[in-house]
């Protein structure tokens, strides 16, 4: 289970490293920022954050961005109640990005957020919860490690979701596939 930072880049290299099977390392990924998400849009609607349901996608940093079309708030799509509501979602979604900062720039630190996506995933693994939820997993159609929904047990991931994302949610995560990789290959470079 990796959580430092790069945590994509960082995953990529300890199983390469380690010569674990991909399915045994996971990284904390985007599960901080599905859960800011799920905040900043459950805090707009005046509800609890697990009314709502989704995930932001991608790298842990800035090229990850929340799948909208997997955003639902009391079962129904996000996107109609944003247009219903007149909710900005490219804020919202920026809001979920730029959690992290907020949070540095009020107590210098970041730790709490992220100790608590740990602890959520070792339960997962250690109980053998079989729990979905938006890990750094390798995904052999980007060929490397991102943020993507599994079921994690004490198998590792056990299952990878295939989401049904739109065009536009596709290019992003191929964006973010693809600067994962460019950190991967200069990281390595680097250690050489």
């Amino acid at each position: 289970m990796v959580i430092t930072n790069p945590v994509d880049v960082i995953t990529s290299i300890y199983q390469e490293v380690t010569g674990l099977p991909k399915n045994h390392v996971i990284g904390t990924g985007t599960l901080l920022d599905s859960a800011r998400m799920k905040r900043a849009v459950a805090s707009r609607l005046g509800l609890d954050p697990r009314s709502v349901t989704g995930y932001n996608l991608g790298e842990h940093g800035n090229s990850q961005f929340t799948a909208w079309s997997t955003v639902r708030v009391l079962g129904k799509p996000v996107t109609e109640i944003a247009a219903a509501r007149g909710l900005d979602l490219a804020e919202l979604d920026h809001e979920a990005k730029v959690g992290g900062h907020t949070v540095f720039r009020g107590k210098k630190y970041t730790n709490y957020g992220v100790s608590t996506s740990a602890v959520k995933l070792a339960v997962a693994i250690m109980s053998n919860s079989l729990t979905e939820m938006p890990v750094s997993n390798f995904r052999e159609e980007y060929g490397i490690y991102l943020s993507y929904p599994a079921v994690v047990g004490n198998d590792g991931v056990v299952e990878q979701l295939q989401l049904d994302l739109t065009p536009e949610e596709l290019e992003k995560l191929q964006a973010s596939a693809d600067f994962i990789k460019q950190k991967y290959a200069e990281s390595k470079e680097a250690l050489q």
